[in-house]
């Protein structure tokens, strides 16, 4: 039985890593198609079956470690097949548990970055605009100078703008990749179509981005805590228990010794 499964172990895993090969070979590739715009994001080739296939079961977006981690499950899931049948179906769940858990904590990090940034934003175009100049003008100045990912994010819109987009749809693109942005493009918009006052409404919201951002600084001390409890009580029980427990039950048993 033992030689049996030492022979089939290699055959099975070869296959896996054949098959995920073979579904990561390089293909030829169409020519895609030029961007219509000057600057604007190259568009990119689809992922493969594999990729899609994994990405859909975990819940994510397609990316190519999405493959790389299912390959690697399905080889794990073949391998406790035949050495343990019950335990086949517990990489499938590591590993597609990670994938989203991945994915979420990216999302949540993404979203940290477009609010830390957003009040700084909020702050260069107050003082763009109550110095005079317009939307148009105060875009490059203000994407020259905001942090990423509100800074790229202008840049593009104002590249978009330059080629003959109309800057609702572009600063609209901005709110689209972050909901945080929507005050914002909402009073950029607003002033720039109808010619409204928007010092103190860019006040307030300035504010409202900076005490937003002080409120999500806040709620990250509050559970940095309850996160170094786990950790805490995994490092310091073995050695409390070995230390307070271990002995006296040590000195029982051998108090009970003939």
């Amino acid at each position: 039985m033992s030689r049996a499964l030492v022979a089939v172990l290699p055959c099975l895993a070869a296959l896996v890593v054949a098959g995920a090969a073979w579904q990561h070979r390089p293909r030829p590739r169409r020519p895609l198609p030029r961007p219509a715009l000057r600057g604007a994001p190259t568009p990119t080739a689809p992922a493969p079956g594999w990729t899609v296939f994994v990405a859909r079961l975990a819940g994510i977006e397609a990316e190519p470690r999405a493959g790389r981690v299912g390959a690697l499950a399905m080889t794990g899931a073949l391998v406790a097949l035949v050495v343990v049948p019950a335990l086949a179906p517990v990489p499938l769940v590591v590993a597609l548990g990670g994938l989203r858990w991945s994915a979420r904590q990216r999302r949540r990090a993404e979203a940290e970055a477009w609010r830390d940034a957003l009040p700084d934003a909020v702050d260069l175009f107050a003082v763009a605009l109550g110095g005079g100049v317009t939307v148009p003008v105060a875009l490059p100045i203000v994407a020259s100078r905001a942090p990423p990912p509100v800074g790229p994010a202008l840049a593009e819109a104002h590249r978009r703008t330059s080629h003959g987009e109309p800057l609702a749809d572009s600063l609209g693109r901005v709110a689209d990749a972050a909901s945080a942005t929507r005050p914002l493009v909402a009073v950029l918009v607003a002033a720039h179509h109808d010619g409204v006052p928007v010092a103190d409404a860019m006040a307030r919201l300035a504010a409202d981005e900076r005490a937003a951002r002080r409120r999500a600084v806040e709620a990250r001390a509050r559970r940095v805590p309850v996160r170094m409890l786990f950790p805490l009580v995994l490092c310091t029980l073995p050695a409390f228990v070995l230390i307070t427990v271990v002995p006296p039950v040590l000195a029982a048993f051998g108090d009970l010794r003939p």
